[in-house]
């Protein structure tokens, strides 16, 4: 591997790690250790259904978890209290998952934080900078993005 990409591995490496503990430190914080970082992305992504909710299924294909995996998530968050199932009020065979009190405020918590490292970020960056950078997130996400629907695709047999 190149210089470039040597460097490029290690601060990808880095900041992805860096941001996970913090996260996880927030989290600690701001649940009195109740919550994971797995966890508190369920939340985060219910919150987006907000007063509708999400379906086991939604979940499953938003975060890109198997169905089984998402359905003991939801269990262990509805013993914790971030979470409640209902009926969904236009299809009663489907059941929708809702946010608690609890789990609306760990999801603004949890969005203060992010939007906090985001401020943070912006004020270290001019214009130009904010711009490149933007783009070139963008660009790498994309890659991901193929490259994680291409190995899924292998997964299949197809």
């Amino acid at each position: 591997m190149d210089a470039f990409g040597e460097e490029l591995n290690t601060l990808l490496s880095e900041t992805y790690r860096s941001v996970g503990k913090i996260e996880e430190i927030m989290l600690r914080d701001l649940s009195d250790g109740k919550l994971s970082l797995g966890e508190m992305h369920t939340i985060e992504c219910v919150g987006v259904g907000r007063e509708k909710g999400k379906t086991v299924t939604e979940l499953s294909q938003e975060m890109n978890i198997t169905l089984p995996s998402v359905t003991a998530m939801i269990k262990r968050l509805e013993k914790k209290g971030y979470i409640v199932k209902a009926k969904d009020p236009d299809d009663g065979r489907s059941v929708r998952i809702l946010l608690t009190d609890a789990g609306r405020r760990a999801a603004i918590g949890h969005r203060f934080f992010h939007r906090k490292v985001i401020y943070a970020m912006r004020a270290e960056l001019d214009e130009t900078e904010r711009e490149v950078l933007l783009k070139s997130v963008r660009r790498i996400n994309d890659f991901i993005r193929l490259k994680l629907i291409e190995l899924q695709d292998g997964d299949k047999g197809e």
